[in-house]
């Protein structure tokens, strides 16, 4: 990383960083220095711009979901430039020193939710998923279970609670691997406590919630869910019933989700509402390591070459050979190169968002029809989502 980007020296450099971050988002300066602290200040970066703090951002090391495996990844935060910096080029400088250190470093992908497609679409990030807000009336829902004993979350539950969303996370494909920063997030939304419930049987609990209560229609309030996952459909169906309880005082439950969402086909009708939040990006740091960190579907024994196009780094900027087998794969440099695929599409390729002919189709990507179903089996999988904003 090079010396005008570099992580804060100092006291004085964190609270510039902060008067920075506070005034580009909106929010008040006592929450900014606790967040930088929640997500550690190691992992804040600062851009110099004439000796002075231009801007900055966070970086959150986590894991992203992917065939089953936890890809590692460093989520993109906060990037905010003062506003006499603007224009200069910083916010490209300051993300590409920090990619051309995660790249050397053998890391192998970085996600971000954009406040601006363009800046990010230059260093190589590309849309990969998508994030939606489900929103139930509570007085629509017509299912009524309370077979399954449900109660308040208790601090010897949270082994359970931590393996059941593994368990939901790991057959999703974007869904965060949690670092210690998101679960506090799930519990703590934005200063306020969240209520946790599980819903056991017997011993075993089968599901778990967190939620918030934020103002809704006059004289209502919603219920905000902030996290949860079932093992069972009778797990889902009494957090349904839940809701509707809520029915008096609580019009409607909102809760972020993908595209087919499990607890949703429980209902007799189609008494919600899904709306599209954001879409995030993805950008593939270091081929070789994002190719072989995946996991690939079982059963499925090919081989693909790739000539990969990355603008930005280098070190991507070759031929591949992508050998799958019994669920993983294996690299090697060289090959044909008969499929050209630009790293942006090989983004949205990789967290299956875009099939390979619709990549065809934007430009990403281009080669032979027998090879391109090759690799759509190859990186085929769920409809890409992700739950945790950042």
């Amino acid at each position: 990383m090079n010396d005008s980007v570099r992580p804060p020296d100092g006291d004085s450099e964190i609270e510039a960083l902060n008067d920075i971050l506070c005034s580009v988002f909106t929010f008040p300066r006592e929450r900014g220095r606790p967040y930088l602290e929640s997500a550690g200040l190691r992992n804040a970066r600062v851009a110099l711009e004439a000796r002075q703090i231009a801007g900055g951002m966070v970086t959150l090391p986590m894991g992203q979901w992917f065939g089953g495996n936890s890809v590692p990844c460093i989520g993109i935060a906060a990037v905010g430039i003062a506003p006499e910096f603007r224009a200069r080029g910083v916010a490209t400088r300051l993300l590409r020193a920090e990619l051309e250190a995660l790249h050397a470093a053998s890391v192998p992908i970085s996600s971000l939710y954009p406040a601006t497609q363009p800046v990010y679409r230059r260093l190589g990030y590309e849309i990969a998923g998508t994030d939606f807000e489900a929103r139930l009336s509570t007085a629509a829902i017509d299912v009524r279970d309370r077979a399954p004993v449900l109660r308040r979350a208790e601090p010897n539950d949270e082994s359970a609670i931590r393996a059941i969303y593994s368990n939901f996370a790991r057959r999703t494909h974007g869904n965060l691997d949690r670092s210690e920063f998101f679960w506090g997030r799930v519990r703590e939304w934005r200063g306020e406590p969240a209520h946790g419930y599980v819903v056991c049987r017997g011993d075993v609990v089968e599901g778990y919630l967190f939620h918030v209560q934020k103002p809704s229609s006059p004289g209502f309030h919603m219920l905000q869910l902030t996290d949860w996952a079932v093992l069972t459909p009778a797990a889902g169906r009494r957090f349904l019933t839940f809701f509707a309880d809520h029915r008096s005082q609580h019009d409607a439950v909102s809760f972020d989700t993908g595209p087919g969402d499990p607890l949703l086909t429980l209902l007799t009708e189609q008494s919600f509402k899904l709306t599209s939040k954001t879409y995030w990006m993805m950008r593939i740091v270091h081929v070789a390591a994002a190719l072989t960190a995946r996991g690939y579907p079982d059963g499925l024994s090919a081989e693909v070459h790739l000539d990969v196009n990355d603008d930005v780094l280098p070190g991507n900027h070759r031929r591949y050979v992508l050998t799958v087998e019994r669920g993983g794969a294996s690299v090697a440099s060289g090959g044909r190169g008969s499929i050209r695929v630009d790293i942006r599409g090989l983004a949205a390729l990789y967290s299956s968002y875009l099939s390979p002919h619709a990549l065809r189709l934007s430009g990403y990507l281009d080669g032979p029809d027998e090879e391109l179903h090759r690799l759509a089996g190859i990186f085929a999988g769920p409809a890409p989502w992700m739950r945790d904003n950042f």
